[in-house]
């Protein structure tokens, strides 16, 4: 079984319940979520003039392809009102990044795997490493766990179990 990695974001709405509503319309795609962290409360990326937001980094087990995989999670994102016209590192309803697939490296227009933002993201690293801290990213002598400690906390704290 390949380890599937993913991060979930939300930052406009009722954040909380956005997570759990995207974490049940991903079970209902008969993807079983083996893991999940605690949420998180982050500070934004990218672009920090907006709200804060909530993240979840959950471990996913199906035989699904990435392709389809990154085609179940748009959908999701649309039916959750995500509107795709803001640019990139905007507010958002709902995220859903494929962060890894075991040590499978994905370099496609659409899609890359490991994400390729995650390493640059010391809020991702430490959610992530807290559900996979043995986790050995593809190409990777360190686990998540080693990435972690070198990362800050500031900007991050638990909002809820």
């Amino acid at each position: 079984m390949k380890k599937i990695f993913l991060l979930l974001g939300t930052n406009l709405g009722d954040l909380k319940e956005n997570l759990e509503c995207a974490a049940k319309a991903i079970e209902s795609r008969g993807i079983k979520i083996l893991k999940k962290s605690k949420i998180y409360k982050t500070k934004p990326w990218g672009v920090s003039e907006q709200p804060d937001f909530l993240n979840q980094a959950l471990e996913v087990d199906t035989d699904l392809s990435a392709a389809e995989l990154l085609k179940i999670f748009k959908d999701i994102e649309t039916r959750m009102g995500r509107d795709n016209g803001h640019g990139r590192w905007e507010p958002r309803v709902i995220d859903i990044d494929i962060v890894f697939m075991g040590s499978l490296v994905i370099d496609r227009e659409d899609l890359k795997v490991p994400h390729e933002q995650f390493f640059k993201r010391g809020f991702a690293i430490k959610i992530l490493s807290e559900i996979a801290p043995d986790f050995h990213p593809p190409g990777s002598a360190k686990a998540l766990i080693e990435y972690a400690r070198g990362e800050s906390n500031e900007g991050i704290q638990v909002y809820c179990d």
